[in-house]
C-alpha cells in the first residue's frame, strides 16, 4: 500500500475531492455577502443612510454585472430593482440576509454530507485494502500475527483515519475560505481591528500546535498500549481453559490490571494536556471581542468607524474563531492520523508478499511429469534446524509415504510441499517450475494440502468442505443486477471493493472437473465414504434441532419419516427399544419434568432447573399438591447419591449414571446434604433449597437412576398435573412449549427425537446402536436418507470446529484438499487415523481415490502403507529417503517394533 497518507487519499479520491473543492469556491461569494448584509441593515435601513437628502424611497434588488477593466470595464443592467421605503428596505435586506443564511447552510450541508460519504467510502476502501494485503502475507507471517491485534487495527485503528479522509484536502480549504473571508472583511472595515484579529489568529496557529506535540506522543503511546492489551486479551481467551486448569487466573488478571493501569496513566496525562490546551485556545478566542468592543467603540466615538461597520465586524468575528479552532484541530488530527497510518501500514506492508495473479486462468500440469526436491532445508528464527537438507525425485502421478512423529520434519516437509511455508533453502520443482515462484492462484489449483492442525472456520460443515471451490467470480454487471443490488454494486466499485455478491454461486465446477451440483454432491458423498465419516454426518443430522419456521413440506417429510421408523421398528422386532410418547401414559424412560409438561421447551421458560420459580408451573405443582412429594423425593435422592459417591474417584462410571444435569455436580449435592442435615424439620425449607430439591426430582428417571422412588400413585398424580398444565396453559406461553402429538413436529427437539417420538429404553444392551441402524434402514426405505445427510452437512461447525465430532473435525481439511481434485495432494492423515476404527481401510481407500494424483501421505505408522515406491522416514528434522522400503527397515528407522522385512536405501538427506 501507499506509505504516504495524503498521496493514498489523493490517488483514491481525486475526482470527489476536486468536486467538493469546487463547491467550496462557489460558496465564497455567498459567505462574503452574508458578512456585508448586516452592515447595510444597520447603516442603510435602521440609521436611514439610504434615505439622505430627503429621499423617501430607495432601490432594492438592482442587479448589475460589472466586467473587469481588462475585459473593457463595461456594465450590464440585469434588473432595475424595485422602489421601497425604509420599512420595506429593512424587510427586504432582512429577508436577503435570511436567504443567505439558508444558502450558506445548504452549502455547508452539501459539503459535510459529501465529506462524510467520501470519508466512509475511503474507510471502506482502506479496510478492504488492508484485508487484501493481509491475504498476501506469506503463511509464516500470517501465523505469526495476533488475530486480536490485526482485527483491532482493521476495525478500530483505521476508524479515525477514515474520518480524516474526507477532511484531508476539503476541510483546510473550506475552513480557510471561511476564516480568510471573515478576516479580509474585518480588514476592509477597519485595518486596526483586522490587525488585532490577525495577531491573535497567528498566536493560536503557532502556540497551540507546539503545545499539542506532547498530546501526539501520548496518543501514540495510548494506541500501542491499547493494541498490546487487545492482543494479550486475545491470547488469554485462547488459552483460557488451560489457565483455569492450572489455577493461574489471578496471575493473568494481575497482568491485565497492570496493563490497564499503564493505559490509565497515559490517558490521564493525555486528558490533562488536552484540556490545558483547550483552555488556552478558548482564552485567546474569547479575548478578541474585548479588543473589538474597547478599540472599536473608541473608533466609533471618534467617528472613524460607523456603528454599522462595528456591528458587521463583531458579526463577522463570530465566524472567525470556529474555523481557526477547527483548523488547529485539523492540524492535530493530521499529525495524529498520519502517525496511526504509518503504524498500521508498517504492520501490513511487506517486501516479500505472495503473488496472487487472480485474473489469469490456471493451466493444469501435463498428465505426467516429475517433482524434484533439491537440498531442501528450513531453519527456525533462532537458526535451529526444522528440516535437514533433503533431496529426492518423484515421477507424476505417484505416491510418497512421509513417515514420522508429530512435530518433526514430516510436518515441515508437508507444509513446504503444500505451499504453507516459504522461508526455506533449496528448491521444489514441479515439472521444472519452482514451487516458490508459483502464484497463490496457480498453487491453490494444483495442490491440495491438509496439515496436522484441523483449521475449521465458523459456518456449516458444507460451507467448510466447499470453501476451496469458492473461487469462480460470478458474472455480474450493474445493469444486470436486481434493482436493490445496483446501488450496492456501484458503491462497491466506487469504494474499490469486490463488487461480486457474497450470496452468489462462487462454486468453480469446471475447475474441479464437475458438471453441476449433482456431481459435486456425489463427490462429497464419495469423500465421506473414503474417510469413513458418512455415519458421523448422519448422526449430526439426527442430532440437529428442529426450530421454527419449518415449511409444510418439511413437516410432512418429518411425520412421514417418523411413521417409517415406527414401521421399521415393528418389522425388525425392535419395538421394545423405544417407549413412545402416549398422552395418557407415564413414560418411564423420560424425566419427570418431561412427563409433566409432555412436550419440548422451545424457550428456557419451563426449564426443569427453574420450573419451581416459574409462576404458572409453580401454581400447577401447588394445585396438584406435588411440591412437598417432589421436595421429599429430592431429599432422598441427595441422601442416597451422596452416600453412593462417598470415596469414589472423580470420573467413576457412577457419576455419569447418576447425573442429574449440569447444575448438580457432586459438590452441589454435598452442599444440599449439609443444608438438609442442619434443617429443623418443624420449619419450612428456604426457597432456593426447595427449588434445587424439586429440580432434582424433576430430572429423575427410574430405569436410569434405579432408586425406586416412583410408584404408580405418583405417576397418576403427574399425569393429572400434565392434563392441568396443558388445559390451563396461558396464552403468553403457547410459543414456549411444543406439546407431543404424533401428527405434529416437535419444535425444540432433535431430529432423532422427532423420528423416534419416544425415549430409548435404559438398561437395554447396545440400544443406541440398534436404534440408529433401524432409523437409517427406515429412512433408506422411505427415500429420506438424503434429507438426513443434508441436515448433517448443514450443521454449524463452530469456531475451530468445536461443534463437530473429533473424526469429522479431522476429516474436513482432508475433504477440502481433495474436493477440488488437485493434481498434487499433500495429506496429513495422522490425526484421523489415530481416532479411526479402520485406519488401514482409510489408507487403502485414499490410495484408490487419489490414483490419478501425486499423493504425499503423511502419517506416523509405517505399517499402514505397503508397496509404496518412495518413502521419506523422519526422526526429528532428519529425513531418510528410501525406495521400495519394506516395513522392517521403516520400523527400524522409526524405532518401532518390526512387522515385515527387507529394504533398499535410495538416498539420504543430511
Amino acid at each position: 500500500m501507499e506509505p504516504n497518507l495524503f498521496r493514498y487519499i489523493w490517488q483514491k479520491s481525486r475526482g470527489e475531492q476536486i468536486t467538493v473543492l469546487l463547491i467550496i469556491l462557489v460558496s465564497i461569494p455567498f459567505n462574503w455577502a452574508s458578512f456585508d448584509v448586516p452592515k447595510r441593515i444597520v447603516n442603510d435601513a435602521i440609521q436611514g443612510g439610504a434615505f439622505k437628502d430627503g429621499r423617501t424611497t430607495t432601490t432594492l434588488m438592482d442587479f448589475t454585472l460589472h466586467l473587469p477593466a481588462w475585459l473593457g470595464g463595461a456594465s450590464f443592467k440585469l434588473f432595475d430593482g424595485i422602489q421601497v421605503g425604509q420599512l420595506g428596505l429593512l424587510a427586504g435586506l432582512s429577508s436577503y440576509f435570511l436567504l443567505l443564511v439558508l444558502i450558506n447552510g445548504g452549502f455547508k450541508y452539501v459539503i459535510n454530507v459529501r465529506k462524510g460519504i467520501l470519508g466512509e467510502r475511503m474507510l471502506r476502501r482502506m479496510r478492504y485494502d488492508l484485508f487484501s494485503q493481509l491475504m498476501r502475507f506469506r503463511p509464516e507471517e500470517m501465523r505469526a500475527v495476533k488475530p486480536a491485534e490485526i482485527a483491532s487495527m482493521i476495525k478500530d485503528e483505521v476508524e479515525p483515519i477514515g474520518g480524516f479522509v474526507g477532511d484531508a484536502f476539503i476541510q483546510p480549504v473550506f475552513l480557510l475560505s471561511q476564516a480568510l473571508t471573515a478576516l479580509v472583511f474585518i480588514m476592509a472595515q477597519s485595518f486596526w481591528l483586522g490587525s488585532i484579529a490577525l495577531l491573535i489568529v497567528l498566536a493560536q496557529a503557532i502556540i497551540i500546535p507546539i503545545l499539542r506535540r506532547e498530546q501526539l506522543r501520548l496518543g501514540r503511546e495510548r494506541q500501542l498500549a491499547s493494541r498490546q492489551l487487545a492482543g494479550r486479551i486475545g491470547e488469554i481467551v485462547d488459552a483460557g481453559p488451560m489457565i483455569q486448569g492450572h489455577g493461574a487466573t489471578a496471575y493473568v488478571q494481575s497482568d491485565i490490571a497492570g496493563r490497564l493501569g499503564t493505559l490509565f496513566d497515559i490517558r490521564y496525562a493525555l486528558y490533562k494536556r488536552k484540556f490545558a490546551v483547550k483552555f488556552l485556545n478558548n482564552l485567546l478566542a474569547q479575548i478578541t471581542p474585548f479588543f473589538f468592543y474597547a478599540i472599536g467603540g473608541y473608533f466609533a466615538l471618534q467617528g472613524r468607524l460607523d456603528i454599522g461597520q462595528l456591528v458587521a465586524v463583531i458579526a463577522a468575528y463570530r465566524d472567525l474563531p470556529p474555523p481557526i479552532k477547527e483548523l488547529i484541530d485539523w492540524d492535530q488530527q493530521r499529525n495524529d492520523v498520519t502517525i496511526k497510518y504509518d503504524q498500521v501500514i508498517s504492520q501490513f506492508n511487506s517486501d516479500d508478499t505472495l503473488i496472487l495473479d487472480e485474473e489469469k486462468a490456471v493451466t493444469p500440469l501435463p498428465a505426467a511429469g516429475e517433482i524434484q526436491v533439491e537440498a531442501l532445508q528450513m531453519l527456525d528464527n533462532r537458526g535451529q534446524p526444522l528440516l535437514m537438507p533433503l533431496s529426492f525425485r518423484l515421477s507424476r502421478p505417484g505416491i510418497v509415504a512421509v513417515i514420522g512423529p508429530p512435530g518433526g520434519g514430516k510436518d515441515v516437509l508437508g507444509r513446504i510441499l503444500g505451499r504453507q511455508a516459504t522461508s526455506y533453502a533449496g528448491r521444489v520443482l514441479i515439472d521444472g517450475e519452482p514451487l516458490a515462484a508459483m502464484s497463490v492462484e496457480r498453487a491453490s489449483h494444483l495442490i491440495g494440502y491438509a496439515g496436522d492442525e484441523a483449521e475449521v472456520i465458523a459456518g456449516s460443515m458444507r460451507d467448510n468442505i466447499l470453501l476451496p471451490l469458492q473461487r469462480h467470480r460470478p458474472g455480474l454487471k450493474a445493469e444486470q443486477a436486481a434493482a436493490g443490488e445496483q446501488r450496492r454494486f456501484v458503491e462497491a466499485i466506487r469504494s474499490g471493493n469486490s463488487p461480486f455478491p457474497f450470496e452468489a454461486d462462487w462454486t468453480d465446477y469446471g475447475g474441479a472437473g464437475l458438471d453441476d451440483r449433482a456431481a459435486l454432491a456425489r463427490r462429497v458423498r464419495d469423500l465421506l465414504d473414503v474417510l469413513g465419516c458418512t455415519e458421523d454426518v448422519y448422526n449430526l443430522g439426527l442430532g440437529g434441532k428442529v426450530m421454527p419456521p419449518v415449511s409444510e413440506e418439511a413437516r410432512r417429510r418429518i411425520i412421514t419419516a417418523r411413521r417409517a421408523v415406527a414401521r421399521e421398528l415393528v418389522r425388525a422386532e425392535r419395538g421394545d427399544l423405544i417407549e413412545p410418547f402416549v398422552a395418557d401414559r407415564y413414560n418411564s424412560n423420560a424425566t419427570m419434568a418431561e412427563n409433566l409438561i409432555f412436550g419440548t421447551c422451545t424457550t428456557a421458560r419451563f426449564d426443569s432447573a427453574t420450573l419451581y420459580f416459574e409462576p404458572y408451573a409453580h401454581a400447577i405443582l401447588r394445585a396438584e399438591a406435588l411440591i412437598e412429594p417432589l421436595s421429599e423425593m429430592g431429599s432422598r435422592i441427595v441422601a442416597t447419591v451422596v452416600e453412593i459417591f462417598a470415596g469414589l474417584p472423580t470420573g467413576h462410571a457412577l457419576f455419569e449414571r447418576y447425573s442429574f444435569g449440569a447444575g448438580f455436580d457432586f459438590e452441589r449435592l454435598n452442599a444440599l446434604a449439609a443444608t438438609l442435615a442442619k434443617q429443623d424439620m418443624r420449619s419450612p425449607l428456604d426457597p432456593e433449597t426447595e427449588c434445587d430439591l424439586v429440580a432434582l426430582a424433576l430430572g429423575y428417571i427410574e430405569p436410569k437412576h434405579r432408586l425406586n422412588l416412583i410408584d404408580q400413585r405418583l405417576q397418576q398424580r403427574i399425569l393429572r398435573a400434565r392434563a392441568s398444565f396443558r388445559r390451563h396453559l396461558p396464552g403468553n406461553a403457547v410459543d414456549d412449549v411444543a406439546f407431543y402429538d404424533p401428527d405434529r413436529v416437535m419444535f425444540g427437539a432433535s431430529v432423532r427425537d422427532n423420528l423416534l417420538f419416544g425415549r430409548i429404553g435404559y438398561g437395554i444392551a447396545d440400544a443406541e446402536h440398534k436404534v440408529s441402524a433401524v432409523v437409517h434402514q427406515a429412512l433408506s426405505r422411505a427415500g429420506l436418507e438424503g434429507t438426513l445427510y443434508r441436515l448433517g452437512l448443514d450443521t454449524e461447525s463452530g469456531i475451530r470446529g468445536r461443534y463437530l465430532p473429533a473424526r469429522l473435525r479431522q476429516a474436513v481439511p482432508l475433504m477440502q484438499a481433495l474436493i477440488k481434485a488437485p493434481q498434487i495432494a499433500v495429506l496429513d492423515v495422522s490425526g484421523l487415523l489415530a481416532i479411526s476404527d479402520d485406519p488401514a481401510g482409510i489408507v487403502e481407500r485414499l490410495r484408490r481415490y487419489c490414483s490419478g494424483m501425486t499423493l504425499f501421505l503423511l502419517m506416523g505408522d509405517a505399517n499402514l502403507l505397503q508397496d509404496v515406491p518412495l518413502r521419506v522416514l523422519f526422526q526429528g528434522p532428519t529425513g531418510i529417503v528410501e525406495a521400495g522400503t519394506p516395513p522392517q527397515a521403516a520400523n527400524d528407522a522409526l524405532g518401532q517394533p518390526p512387522r515385515f522385512g527387507g529394504a533398499q536405501r535410495m538416498e539420504v538427506g543430511s
